[in-house]
């Protein structure tokens, strides 16, 4: 090998590995910033939960009862909200509405399960079981950062047969409106389960433009 050739791969390394530490140290600003960014908003437009004293979301009765603390369904850890996750309970016997979701979260046989999630709707009201701030165990993910477990907020609507199901999903639509304008978030931030693993859920809502329509109607509620 000359030394004129030696010379040129000499260079061609040096400059692909100036590449390297120009792309690593290029992430971490965008990270530093990225984190800047989030605290100047948290200052500017603070985050104000949803908490137990509300009592109702446009007219539509709110009932908090949270997970006891040592339900395997309490995970205890703050999260970043990013994500509402819509679901569809997959119960449509009668008298499956959200009172009855609320008491099997609740049951005895449920303690050791790690399964919760922060809302239930049915056709005239909304039960509310987790804390928004508390990461719950309800998009099939866990493990995944900023995934929907991680970072979202999980909304079951009632499919019982005794219900009135377009009821129920406009009751989702409000309470999702109001979410996403007190947790700062957008219409995109509103996902389906099934965007978070291989699940057809929210089955119903997943048919033709349901999907579409529901976030319409949160669009027009916001």
């Amino acid at each position: 090998m000359t030394a004129s050739r030696r010379k040129t791969q000499y260079r061609l390394k040096k400059t692909k590995k100036a590449r390297i530490q120009a792309a690593i140290t290029l992430a971490g600003i965008i990270l530093i910033l990225g984190g800047l960014l989030h605290a100047v908003i948290g200052l500017l437009w603070p985050v104000h939960y949803l908490d137990a004293t509300q009592s109702e979301i446009d007219g539509i009765p709110l009932y908090t009862d949270f997970l006891e603390q040592d339900w395997r369904g309490r995970t205890g850890e703050t999260h970043r909200i990013k994500w509402l996750v819509i679901h569809e309970t997959g119960n449509s016997a009668a008298g499956a509405d959200a009172a009855m979701h609320n008491r099997y979260l609740h049951s005895e046989e449920q303690k050791e399960i790690p399964l919760s999630w922060h809302y239930t709707v049915d056709d005239h009201q909304i039960y509310h079981h987790l804390p928004d701030s508390e990461r719950g165990y309800h998009a099939s993910d866990s493990g995944v950062s900023g995934g929907g477990n991680d970072c979202g907020i999980g909304i079951e609507i009632c499919v019982n047969e005794d219900g009135d199901y377009d009821k129920a999903v406009d009751n989702a639509a409000h309470l999702a409106a109001e979410l996403v304008k007190r947790y700062h978030l957008s219409i995109d931030d509103v996902k389906q389960h099934g965007d978070f693993t291989n699940k057809n859920c929210p089955e119903h809502l997943r048919e033709g433009d349901n999907y579409e329509k529901f976030l319409e109607k949160i669009k027009k509620y916001m």
